[in-house]
């Protein structure tokens, strides 16, 4: 009855394979009069010292302060919690803060990608505590939470469609729809649509019009922003806008430009917004809308991975 109280070391069956106790175990004495009268005389089982904080415990510990504003932790089991996301949103994980947990040995935290849309109860992280216990002084440690979901807030879109007029209604079939797609998935819809000729004054009377009744803007154009010089940046920087970034490191969506216009941004849609398949709108979009700033170094940073052809 010695190991009564203390944790088993290994899983522990019977003649046939079956299971009777698991390891992690806390043994009872009911688990060690049965394993006693399966003829087994000697168990490896783990003692906790004193100030061990038991793997169950642990792990709860840490999804309590891994866990920021719009997640919850779930109930630890075997040595493991969860964290999920309670809102529709962008998860935001706080990359540095993760290193930071890695320094304590014992302790392991998988997440989801940062900067992606999660649902409410969808799972975004799993606390993995390895051994049976971590000393209490290991987890002494004041790391802020590093798991937060923006909820999306900027629903309310504009629309510039730019082009000859012959090629309104065509852009409107096909990379206006695809957009409201899109935008649907993060919970945005379009409120206003204004039609444009390809000269900046036409296109910088539409900004005019649209932004105090919207949150942020995205044009589409029979063409792509060839550079700086181009209708569209030249009309945002004549509305008293600037651009943020030009270009962007990710195939499909190389000629996409970003900027902001009183402080709500503004998104130069590249061409392939009009297929289905996953392109830099779809990596920047739900940022936008979840009202997260994208910064030049932001776009420059997809780089790594940006080459999306395999994923769509």
């Amino acid at each position: 009855m010695s190991a009564v109280g203390c944790v088993s070391r290994h899983n522990i069956s019977d003649a046939a394979g079956r299971k009777i106790v698991a390891k992690g175990r806390v043994l009872t004495a009911a688990d060690v009069a049965q394993i006693v009268a399966l003829g087994i005389e000697t168990i490896t089982v783990v003692r906790l010292a004193d100030d061990d904080i038991d793997e169950h415990a642990a792990a709860a510990l840490v999804a309590q302060q891994c866990a920021g504003q719009h997640t919850r932790a779930r109930a630890p089991h075997h040595g493991r919690a969860d964290i999920e996301s309670t809102i529709d949103g962008v998860l935001i994980v706080a990359l540095d803060g993760l290193s930071q947990w890695h320094r304590i040995d014992g302790v392991t935290i998988a997440t989801r990608r940062t900067y992606g849309v999660v649902r409410p109860r969808q799972r975004i992280a799993t606390i993995k505590v390895i051994p049976f216990a971590i000393p209490a002084a290991q987890l002494a440690v004041s790391i802020a939470p590093i798991l937060t979901v923006a909820p999306f807030v900027r629903t309310r879109v504009g629309v510039v469609i730019i082009g000859a007029p012959a090629t309104h209604e065509r852009l409107i079939r096909t990379h206006l729809a695809a957009l409201q797609v899109r935008l649907t998935s993060v919970q945005a819809h379009v409120v206003a649509v204004q039609r444009v000729v390809a000269h900046h004054e036409a296109v910088c009377s539409a900004f005019d019009v649209l932004r105090a009744a919207v949150d942020m803007i995205v044009t589409i154009g029979e063409t792509s922003i060839m550079d700086r010089d181009d209708v569209m940046p030249q009309a945002l920087v004549a509305a008293g806008g600037h651009i943020t970034c030009y270009g962007a490191p990710v195939e499909p969506g190389n000629l996409l430009l970003l900027g902001v216009l009183d402080s709500m941004p503004v998104m130069g849609a590249p061409g392939c917004i009009r297929g289905a398949a996953t392109n830099v709108v779809d990596l920047l979009l739900p940022r936008l809308v979840a009202g997260l700033d994208v910064h030049a170094a932001d776009v420059y940073a997809l780089a790594h991975g940006g080459l999306l052809e395999e994923e769509s």
